[in-house]
């Protein structure tokens, strides 16, 4: 290929894969599959032939987009050294090809814009029943221009508050028949104290500490300003030790501190936008990074 004869895709299949292309326009073949690649995730060839269900006709597919459902054609215009928008006769060869094939429609993709009636008629293809709909892409190097309005970067704003379980108080509620017990064993000694960190089971076997309690189950904390949490967990079944002897609880109050934070989060991609693809019925526009074409591969006319 003489050098001065290069378009803009050609260099851009060499930065990102490391070669010029053979043929003319398949570097655009090539960007366009990439392009459909990325957007899709599905199987995507470029350059491939078919032959027609009933002309028999070979025909040469720029690119092919395959998933479970369909089969896409698409063709790929590459009208950059002309500065030629694409037209109407474009479509209609491509009409012309889907009613042979078995693609179930067809994508056009170009580096410049297209003609009025270029696009009345792609739009026809979306009403009329014996026509295969043509859906219209430009895909094409961005600019500066193309980057403003867009989100650049997303700022989270974050109120944690953290729970200090070790600085908090606990108070276990006895049931009317352990309070009896404790009362009746213990009313004559004064003040007891002791120091309750695991809850028990009726065979006295250690069930959980309150500490792993605690972290398994969230205090009810209500508001964020909120320098307590205080409530009560329900505890069926549960007991506590008192000088060897358990004693069977309702619940256990608590009243935990909370730690507060405000956090912020920057979210933003360092990667630089090359491409630019935009469909013309508005429900594509968007750029496309250098990363994002060389996470993937191209070899023996597939996208990978």
């Amino acid at each position: 290929m003489n050098t001065d004869k290069k378009t803009i895709m050609d260099e851009l299949v060499y930065i990102l894969y490391g070669y010029y292309p053979n043929k003319a326009g398949q570097a655009f073949e090539i960007i366009s599959a990439v392009v459909f690649k990325i957007l899709s995730g599905n199987d995507v060839k470029y350059d491939q032939y078919k032959r027609g269900e009933y002309s028999k006709t070979i025909y040469q597919l720029d690119g092919e987009i395959s998933s479970d459902n369909e089969k896409i054609m698409l063709e790929a215009k590459d009208n950059s050294l002309k500065e030629k928008k694409v037209g109407r006769p474009d479509l209609q060869k491509l009409t012309g090809a889907l009613a042979d094939l078995e693609n179930d429609k067809g994508i056009i993709t170009s580096t410049t814009d297209y003609t009025k009636p270029a696009v009345k008629y792609a739009e026809s293809t979306k009403i009329n029943p014996n026509m295969k709909n043509i859906d219209l892409y430009i895909i094409k190097p961005s600019t500066e221009f193309d980057e403003k309005g867009r989100i650049k970067q997303i700022i989270i704003n974050m109120n944690v508050a953290i729970p200090h379980f070790e600085e908090g108080a606990y108070n276990p509620e006895l049931t009317k028949e352990s309070k009896e017990k404790l009362i009746e064993k213990y009313s004559d000694k004064g003040n007891i104290e002791e120091k309750i960190t695991e809850i028990y089971d009726k065979n006295k076997n250690i069930k959980f500490t309150i500490q792993e309690f605690s972290r398994d189950n969230q205090p009810d904390h209500k508001e964020f300003e909120d320098e307590f949490a205080v409530g009560a967990w329900d505890m069926q079944d549960c007991f506590i030790k008192i000088k060897d002897e358990i004693y069977e609880i309702i619940n256990m109050g608590y009243k935990i501190p909370y730690l507060r934070s405000k956090m912020e989060f920057v979210l933003k991609s360092d990667e630089k936008p090359i491409i630019l693809i935009k469909s013309l019925d508005g429900k594509v526009d968007k750029l496309l990074t250098e990363e994002e074409f060389k996470r993937l591969s191209v070899s023996n006319k597939e996208v990978k």
